[in-house]
C-alpha cells in the first residue's frame, strides 16, 4: 500500500535496497539484533572448532577437503559478525560467552556423532539447514535501511551456508547407501532436532518442548581423537621410500619427474591440516583472530593438497593410487603437543623462505619443467607460505619474546618430533612404488599426445 506518491523521476530510490513499504517495517531494535548477531556467532564459532576437531578422524579425503574449506568460512562469519557487533554497542561485547546454555546442549551433542554420515547430519543437514531458516527469516523480517551493513553481512554468510549444505547433502546421499544407514541416520537427525527444539529454536523465541533424550555429552568440553585417518582407497600410508623432497631439485632428472615431484609434494601436504586441526581445537583463550588466521592457514594447506589431487588428475593418475605419507600428522598428533606441533609448523615455513632453497627456487624449478599445471601450482602456493610464514611469526613471536628464542624452542620441538618419528618408519616396509609412479605419468603423455596428433591429423 503506497502511503504518498513519490516522484523519484523513474529511478530506484533508496540506492534500490528495498522500496518505501519495505523500509517502513520496524524491524529489530538494536538490542534484539546484537542479541541475535551474538547467537549466530557462538554457532559459526563452534562449526569451526566441531570441524577442526573431526577434520583429522575422518577418512574420506573428500570430506577432509570439506572441512578444511569450511571450517575457514565459519571462522570469516564469526570474525565478521564481531565486527559488525563491535560497531553497534560499547564493550564489553560478551563475543566469547555462551549466549545461550541450550544451544550449547544442542552443538555439544551434534560434535559428539560417532561417523563421517553422523558428523554431516549434525553440522549440514541440521545445524546448517537451521541457520539457513534463521538467516532467511532474520532477512525478511529486519529494516534492510537502519541496519544495512548486518543486512549486506548475512547475505554473504547466507549464501556461503546455501553452498556448504547443498554440498553436505550431495555428501550424504553417497555415503547413505544402505537402509541401515538410513535409518541410523534418521534417528541421529531426529535426536539433535529435538534438542533444538528444547532449545526454543536458534532466535530462541519458540516455546521449547520438553526433552527426556539421553545425551552423548556429558557436559565437559568434547575430547577429540586426534588420529588421521584415510579410507580404504588409501595404500601404504607409512610408505616413505620416495624422495619426493629431492627429486625436484636433481638436474638429472627429467623435467617431467621434477615437475611431478612437486605435485606430488603438494598433494601430501594433506597431513598439514590434520596436524592443524588439534591446534586449532585444543589451544584455548586466544583472541579469536588467531583462529582465524590459522584456519585460513588450515585451508590454504588443504587447498594445496587439493591442487596436487588436481596435477595427478593431469596426468591422468588417481591421486589415492600410490602412497600418500600420514606420518607426520600421525606423530605430531599422538606424540607431541599442540603448541609444538604449531611451532613445527612455523619453523618449517621459516625454512622455505629463503630465495636459492625455499619456494622462491620450487616455482622457478616448476617453470623450467614447462609443465603448466606444476607452474600454476607453485605460484600460488609460494604466495600461501609467504602469508603463512607472517601468521606464525605474528602469534609465536610475541609468546617467547623474541625471534631467537621462539627459534630455539621451535627447534626443541622439531628435535623432540624427529626423535618420535621413527615410530611410524616401522609402520611400512618402504616398497619403491615412485618408478612405476613416473612411468604410468609418461604413458598417460605419450597416449595423449599421440591423441592430440590424430586430432590434428583428422582436421
Amino acid at each position: 500500500m503506497n502511503r504518498v506518491d513519490i516522484d523519484n523521476k523513474g529511478i530506484p530510490p533508496l540506492a534500490g535496497i528495498c522500496t518505501y513499504d519495505e523500509a517502513c517495517k520496524p524491524g529489530f531494535t538494536v538490542d534484539r539484533s546484537v542479541e541475535l548477531l551474538k547467537r549466530f556467532n557462538y554457532i559459526s564459532k563452534s562449526l569451526n572448532q566441531m570441524l577442526s576437531a573431526h577434520l583429522a578422524r575422518v577418512p574420506e579425503w573428500e570430506v577432509k577437503c570439506a572441512f578444511g574449506y569450511h571450517l575457514w568460512l565459519d571462522a570469516e562469519h564469526s570474525a565478521a559478525i564481531r565486527k559488525r557487533v563491535s560497531e553497534m554497542r560499547e564493550p564489553p561485547l560478551g563475543l566469547d560467552q555462551v549466549p545461550d546454555d541450550k544451544l550449547r546442549i544442542w552443538l555439544d551433542e551434534a560434535i559428539r556423532g560417532d561417523d563421517t554420515i553422523e558428523l554431516l547430519i549434525g553440522f549440514y543437514r541440521v545445524i546448517r539447514k537451521e541457520m539457513i531458516k534463521a538467516l532467511n527469516r532474520y532477512l525478511d523480517e529486519m529494516n534492510r535501511i537502519a541496519e544495512h551493513p548486518t543486512y549486506r553481512l548475512l547475505r554473504g554468510i547466507l549464501q556461503d551456508q546455501e553452498e556448504m549444505a547443498a554440498w553436505g547433502e550431495q555428501a550424504l546421499t553417497a555415503l547413505i547407501d544402505l537402509p541401515e544407514k538410513e535409518k541410523l541416520a534418521a534417528h541421529w537427525e531426529n535426536h539433535l532436532q529435538t534438542l533444538l527444539k528444547a532449545a526454543g529454536g536458534i532466535f530462541g523465541d519458540v516455546t521449547p518442548e520438553p526433552c527426556t533424550a539421553t545425551l552423548r555429552s556429558d557436559g565437559q568440553k568434547y575430547e577429540m581423537d586426534p588420529v588421521p585417518r584415510r579410507d580404504e582407497r588409501f595404500i601404504d600410508p607409512y610408505n616413505t621410500s620416495a624422495k619426493i623432497d629431492s627429486y625436484f631439485w636433481d638436474e638429472n632428472c627429467s623435467p617431467e619427474e621434477r615437475a611431478y615431484s612437486l605435485i606430488y609434494k603438494r598433494l601430501r601436504e594433506m597431513d598439514v591440516p590434520e596436524w592443524m586441526g588439534p591446534i586449532l581445537y585444543k589451544i584455548e583463550g586466544k583472541p579469536w583472530e588467531y583462529y582465524t588466521d590459522l584456519s585460513r592457514q588450515l585451508w590454504d594447506e588443504t587447498r594445496h593438497a587439493m591442487l596436487g589431487e588436481i596435477g595427478l588428475y593431469f596426468g591422468g593418475v588417481p591421486f589415492y593410487k600410490y602412497p600418500i605419507p600420514i606420518g607426520s600428522s600421525m606423530i605430531l598428533n599422538t606424540e607431541l603437543t599442540p603448541t609444538e606441533a604449531h611451532l613445527v609448523l612455523w619453523r618449517i615455513e621459516q625454512s622455505l623462505m629463503p630465495k636459492q632453497t625455499g619456494k622462491q627456487k620450487e616455482w622457478e624449478i616448476a617453470k623450467e619443467t614447462g609443465n603448466p599445471i606444476s607452474l600454476l601450482i607453485q605460484d600460488y602456493d609460494w604466495a600461501d607460505e609467504v602469508l603463512h610464514a607472517q601468521i606464525g611469526h605474528k602469534w609465536l613471536i610475541p609468546d617467547y619474546g623474541s625471534l631467537t628464542a621462539t627459534t630455539e624452542i621451535a627447534d626443541q620441538a622439531m628435535k623432540a618430533w624427529g626423535q618420535a618419528a621413527g615410530k611410524a618408519a616401522e609402520w611400512s616396509e618402504h616398497k619403491e612404488w615412485w618408478p612405476q609412479f613416473m612411468e604410468e605419468i609418461r604413458e598417460n603423455e605419450t597416449r595423449n599426445a599421440s591423441g592430440v596428433m590424430a586430432r590434428y591429423k583428422m582436421r
